[in-house]
């Protein structure tokens, strides 16, 4: 072979191989978002002590609601009790997840996706099996049935954007969370997250942070930031529906450690 084809074939197959390694290293395109099932191994749980964190609230009778967190099981689960003044009422609703996967495993709250409903709920690993009782009356009911992504997490005001972080900025994940369905069923659908930037956040209560500030969109399409750090009470702002009919801003108003 003459030596300037040699030199062509060799320039050909150069080329080639190294499209081929950076494809290889490269792994998802600039716009493609991380799939994270619960367990995986991108959970790396900060350590903390138990505590008792309060935000601003929209629904609150004094605009305020306070969320306790504590370990249970050997540390190995967390349990977070909402505490919701209300006008005639108090709503207290409790949420546990694996410290471990971040799977959501159990809820005890009022529902309104159905109806004006208090559910119980258990999700395992690929199932759910609710009981729905309605609030104003009448017989309970009770849903069961199978869920995909290795089931669902939790993120409202829990460690588990928090586990995730460090991420680069502009990184996008996908994490699924239990919705309910038509015909009274729940599936398993994927919201999806973009890490926008990182900021340090000074706030009125004196509660400060270094945090990353993370978009999510929701499968139902509602748009919510996150301003998250690894240290508790983990989120420090929640910038609900935003530019939605629902906007509304919560922040951290106090926080404690809990003996």
């Amino acid at each position: 072979m003459k030596s300037f084809e040699k030199s062509r074939l060799f320039r050909h197959l150069s080329a080639g191989l190294c499209l081929v390694l950076a494809g290889a290293g490269a792994g998802l395109a600039a716009d493609e978002a991380l799939t994270i099932l619960p367990g995986d191994k991108h959970f790396k749980t900060p350590k903390f002590e138990n505590f008792e964190v309060g935000y601003n609230s929209a629904m609150g009778k004094n605009g305020r609601f306070f969320m306790q967190a504590r370990k249970s099981g050997n540390d190995k689960k967390l349990s977070m009790i909402d505490v919701i003044p209300m006008k005639d009422n108090v709503i207290v609703a409790q949420r546990v997840i694996d410290l471990k996967t971040h799977r959501a495993e159990f809820a005890a709250q009022p529902y309104f996706a159905f109806g004006k409903e208090y559910i119980v709920a258990q999700n395992t690993k690929n199932s759910y099996d609710w009981v729905r009782t309605p609030i104003g009356g009448g017989d309970p009911i009770r849903i069961t049935g199978e869920l995909a992504n290795k089931g669902s997490v939790d993120i409202m005001f829990s460690p588990t954007l928090a586990s995730l972080m460090p991420m680069e900025i502009g990184a996008k994940f996908k994490l699924p969370q239990a919705y309910p369905r038509k015909g009274g069923r729940v599936s398993s659908e994927f919201d999806e997250y973009t890490v926008l930037r990182k900021e340090h956040l000074d706030l009125d209560s004196g509660v400060s942070c270094d945090c990353w500030v993370i978009e999510s969109q929701t499968w139902g399409g509602t748009v919510t930031h996150f301003w998250v750090s690894r240290e508790a009470p983990f989120v420090y702002r929640r910038h609900r529906d935003v530019g939605g009919r629902r906007d509304f801003v919560s922040n951290v108003t106090s926080y404690r450690v809990l003996d």
